[in-house]
């Protein structure tokens, strides 16, 4: 009997090889999953790169401050061309670095994201906002009493939502990060100024 089985399940096998991907029947419960803990994967690695921003703004700030403007403040009348160039140029990295940190900030607390369209959303008994307004018992009996197309609406209207919310950190991230990369730009540019300037005073 054991080589029967053992033939049997090879054609089984060998069937499920041969079955086209169009013919396979979707495990739509999983796929849903997937797509869930992918958004949410997402959304911890865009609040990274938010930290990572203010983090690495707040380095650069503390780095300029030890090292001083280079300028000589109380003299206005007394400075030359290219330093009034580098006083400039402080001011939009002031501005740029002022930017960053909005940036990243609105990265990590995304308080202005515009809801999904009521089209696109259903009751959804997964959000902690809306599960805290509800009692335990009446929560429970909602949840239990909700049709496998009802789980599926509101689970996927979560995503959505989710996904709203990733793209606006992901936005505030990339404009965050090249705010910094000019203001360090700009810092770069009139440390140079400053150098040459001087060398040829």
């Amino acid at each position: 009997m054991q080589p029967v089985a053992t033939s049997t399940s090879a054609a089984n096998l060998l069937g499920t090889v041969t079955t086209l991907v169009q013919d396979t029947q979707v495990d739509v419960t999983r796929l849903i999953y997937m797509l869930y803990q992918d958004v949410e994967q997402q959304i911890n690695r865009a609040d990274l790169k938010a930290q990572l921003t203010l983090s690495t703004s707040a380095v650069l700030m503390a780095m300029i401050v030890n090292m001083g403007p280079g300028l000589d403040l109380r003299g206005w009348a007394h400075m030359l061309h290219f330093e009034y160039a580098v006083l400039a140029l402080y001011a939009v990295f002031i501005v740029c670095m002022s930017f960053a940190f909005g940036r990243g900030i609105a990265a990590a607390f995304p308080r202005a994201v515009k809801k999904a369209p009521d089209t696109n959303r259903h009751p959804n008994l997964y959000f902690s906002g809306q599960i805290a307004k509800i009692p335990g018992d009446e929560y429970a009996d909602l949840f239990c009493r909700q049709s496998n197309d009802g789980v599926k609406r509101s689970v996927l209207g979560q995503v959505h939502s989710k996904c709203i919310v990733l793209e606006a950190k992901l936005h505030n991230v990339r404009k965050g990060m090249t705010y910094l990369l000019l203001a360090l730009g700009i810092w770069i540019v009139a440390r140079l100024i400053l150098l040459v300037g001087h060398g040829f005073d």
